[in-house]
């Protein structure tokens, strides 16, 4: 049946004298096939739809009761919260020949993750129109007839000329006319205003710089307090030739004191309006996912296809996934809304989304932004004390009550680890924890936040030259086929692989054994997280959580976790962290970065470097030895189910050229 351009999204079933919350239409804005017509194997050819989800909320229902500002936001006649979200769905165009199965994304600052993560997509392919056939990658989703379904949820920034990530722009999506960007249309709590906080950092040279504000100032002659500090541990300070003003209730523009640093940081203090009701981003995933998946009116463009569900959240998406697998992973009819979740690179973090003034978007981490709400104890699934709190709690405590709780894949990257990630494993106490039946964990050693390698692409402000060059995107693809059939086929996943303290895989700062390189010294820095007062703003720190590490080998190579084949048989150290550079907030980390520093190719080069490591020819007897060793590494991963066959194939491939270039560098 042909879509219409307004496909009327029915009341689902009805509980009498129960309200509940409702998607009451789906305005379709176009279809159109996707990937420009390309096919993928039995499977056909897939369509794009783009459409608006049109959502309405009853604050006085029991499922609701926990939206922030729910009862201060504005109703319609009904008395319900109106508000809309941008949707886009990838299926197949004959859906009997889909695998049954949708992959669910809240995209990340308008951006869909997912297909580039696990599909491979070429950096320079295009991501978001879905329209080039090159922005399918090699296809693994479409081949495997999953139906892919995104929406937004971050509010849209009033103010358009507002660079994307800008300073403070964690979730800002000012948006020209012909952006494909995802985001909701919000309601705000009017008349609502309260203390909050913004944060600036790497602001650049010049004498002065714009600072834009997550909220509106309640009034712009009222007066704030700006603070600043040049390093994350420095005490924060305001001197008298530091200096603000009101642009307008959304910016303000700040002059630094003579020396300041392009690095500094600066705190803003004000009364802010207006708040967005976050909770409600919540609430719209939960109604979209059950509707597609449940609803039986005629125009669910989905209607009787999808028998599971797997919600797929990266990076400040993955701990949003967290937030929704805790609290709204049930939806008003009792039912189940996500089957499986897989979690990607959130380390310990959750997401400051259900809070008066939320700030979604900024995460927890040295040099960038601290004591945010929402990202606070629990750090992991199984539910522990948290003596600093004083709270029992753990991720899934909710929905384990309720039964409702999905099958989590849990994936980081070394670089989570640097940033308080550690927590995941530990309880608030630093020892091990064991994870519940339903979780499974990974971390991959020497590997960054980013998934593929960046060549070159180390941020200016890091010390250390290049950023790691591990590929994590392949352990990506083999552990969500093994959360898909842990799903669907009831077939158990792999065993957890994460480091512990038992097997001395996670050790206080000062037992860090990293060698000895001039290229990346590692000077201490670490993320800590910690514990907050928040009737105070700024908030007031009460106490902090276990500082454990990743330890590392004699090469600097992270010992616990799953190894890359490039990293059980190295040419270089790749490690998780990297630090800043002097005038940048010397010695702190490096946000998302980390290092590569490659061995010395001979026996003589290392002895002239007074490299601690083993030289090239002193590790490996010939060029065929090398591959054949990471060909045995990449077998041992697949037999693991760690690394899927072709991608193994592809890894041992490439290991004559990575061993080429290495040589090469003398």
């Amino acid at each position: 049946m042909k879509l219409a351009t307004l496909i009327a999204i029915g009341v689902m079933l009805a509980f009498t004298g129960q309200a509940r919350a409702e998607l009451v239409e789906l305005e379709v804005k176009s279809t159109e096939p996707a990937f420009a017509g390309r096919t993928f194997g039995s499977v056909g050819a897939y369509e794009l739809i783009r459409a608006v989800a049109h959502h309405r909320v009853d604050p006085a229902a029991p499922v609701n009761a926990g939206l922030v500002n729910i009862q201060k936001a504005p109703r319609d006649a009904q008395g319900r919260v109106a508000f809309d979200a941008d949707v886009v769905i990838l299926k197949p165009v004959d859906l009997a020949k889909g695998n049954g199965r949708m992959l669910y994304e809240m995209v990340n600052r308008g951006r869909s993750l997912s297909v580039g993560l696990l599909n491979r997509v070429a950096p320079g392919a295009g991501r978001g129109s879905f329209s080039a056939a090159a922005e399918a990658g090699d296809g693994f989703l479409m081949d495997a007839g999953f139906t892919v379904v995104m929406s937004g949820w971050q509010a849209e920034y009033p103010v358009t000329d507002a660079p994307p990530m800008a300073v403070a722009l964690g979730s800002r999506l000012p948006r020209p006319p012909s952006s494909t960007a995802l985001s909701a249309r919000l309601p705000v709590a009017a008349d609502v205003t309260g203390m909050t906080r913004e944060q600036f950092f790497d602001v650049g040279a010049e004498g002065t710089f714009v600072g834009y504000l997550s909220y509106p100032a309640a009034d712009v002659n009222e007066k704030g307090t700006m603070a600043m500090r040049e390093r994350d541990a420095d005490p924060a300070v305001s001197p008298a030739s530091l200096a603000w003003r009101y642009l307008d209730p959304w910016r303000i523009e700040v002059t630094k004191p003579a020396g300041t640093s392009p690095g500094a940081l600066f705190e803003f203090v004000y009364r802010a309006k207006d708040p967005v009701v976050y909770g409600l981003a919540l609430a719209s995933m939960r109604d979209l996912v059950s509707y597609l998946r449940y609803g039986d009116a005629e125009g669910n463009p989905l209607r009787s296809a999808i028998k599971k569900v797997i919600g797929l959240g990266a990076s400040q998406t993955g701990r949003t996934l967290k937030e929704l697998v805790s609290e709204f992973n049930e939806d008003e009819s009792g039912r189940i809304v996500l089957d499986g979740a897989n979690i990607v690179i959130s380390g310990a973090g959750r997401n400051s989304v259900n809070s008066a003034f939320a700030r979604p978007g900024l995460k927890d981490a040295q040099h960038t932004s601290w004591g945010l709400r929402g990202d606070e104890f629990p750090f992991s699934y199984p539910v522990t004390r948290d003596a600093l709190s004083g709270r029992t709690d753990g991720v899934i405590r909710r929905c384990s009550a309720t039964r409702t709780c999905p099958r989590i894949v849990h994936i980081d990257s070394e670089n989570e680890l640097w940033h308080g990630g550690t927590l995941t494993y530990v309880d608030a106490s630093g020892r091990d924890l064991t994870m519940p039946d339903n979780v499974r964990v990974f971390v991959f050693a020497g590997t960054e936040h980013t998934s593929t390698p960046r060549p070159g692409m180390s941020p200016p402000f890091c010390a250390a030259p290049a950023p790691a060059m591990i590929d994590w995107s392949v352990f990506a693809r083999a552990l969500f086929t093994a959360l898909d059939r842990w799903v669907a086929n009831d077939e158990a996943p792999p065993a957890s692989r994460y480091p512990t303290v038992a097997r001395g895989e996670l050790v206080a700062k000062s037992a860090y054994n990293f060698p000895k390189l001039y290229e990346a010294p590692y000077v201490g820095a670490f993320s800590a997280k910690h514990y907050y007062d928040f009737s105070h703003e700024p908030p007031k720190r009460i106490g902090s959580y276990p500082l454990l590490v990743p330890q590392a080998d004699a090469d600097g190579l992270m010992i616990g976790g799953i190894r890359h084949p490039f990293v059980s048989v190295p040419l270089a150290t790749n490690a998780g962290w990297n630090v800043r550079k002097p005038g940048f907030g010397e010695g702190d980390l490096c946000m998302a970065t980390g290092l590569h520093v490659p061995f010395a190719a001979t026996r003589q080069e290392r002895a002239e470097r007074k490299d601690p490591r083993l030289s090239i020819e002193e590790r490996y007897a010939s060029r065929d030895a090398y591959v054949q060793s990471v060909k045995q590494a990449a077998q041992a991963l697949v037999k693991d189910r760690l690394l899927l066959p072709a991608d193994a194939e592809a890894i041992v491939a490439e290991a004559d050229d990575q061993y080429h270039k290495a040589l090469a560098r003398r």
